[in-house]
């Protein structure tokens, strides 16, 4: 058995199925307004997972790129998928909803508060960012 876990996700309507081969790390909610309109809400939690540890095993994301990043999206109903930084990040980020049991995967930070809607309440026990948690 050892270290072997798999998490199980996909899109509202099924079609689109993945696996994570390890846990997610550096789990935080983005409040930047892209994420809030390519959700259509007003923040996205998301986990990040080695490129190889996420395998799509059923249905095709749709690939958008805007403002130099990828983000992925099921192709049959439009679920928010993915998110990459750039075409040769090594990680690759996952809506933390979109996971079958997303219960242990908390936010552990809150990141580009500078677009935060003025109405969204902050857990004051996380760390917040202004803009991104990594240092340029």
């Amino acid at each position: 058995m050892g270290n072997h876990m798999e998490f199980t996700g996909g899109c509202v309507c099924g079609g689109t199925r993945y696996v994570l081969k390890s846990r997610p790390f550096g789990l935080g909610d983005c409040h930047c307004i892209d994420c809030r309109r390519s959700a259509g809400a007003p923040y996205v939690t998301w986990g990040s997972v080695p490129h190889a540890d996420l395998v799509v095993t059923k249905g095709e994301p749709r690939k958008i790129a805007h403002a130099d990043r990828i983000r992925s999206f099921a192709a049959c109903c439009g679920t928010h998928l993915f998110f990459e930084g750039s075409r040769d990040s090594d990680t690759i980020d996952v809506t933390i909803a979109s996971l079958d049991d997303p219960t242990p995967f908390a936010p552990q930070k809150a990141i580009w508060l500078e677009d935060k809607l003025p109405w969204v309440m902050l857990d004051e026990s996380l760390p917040t960012f202004p803009r991104s948690s990594q240092t340029s």
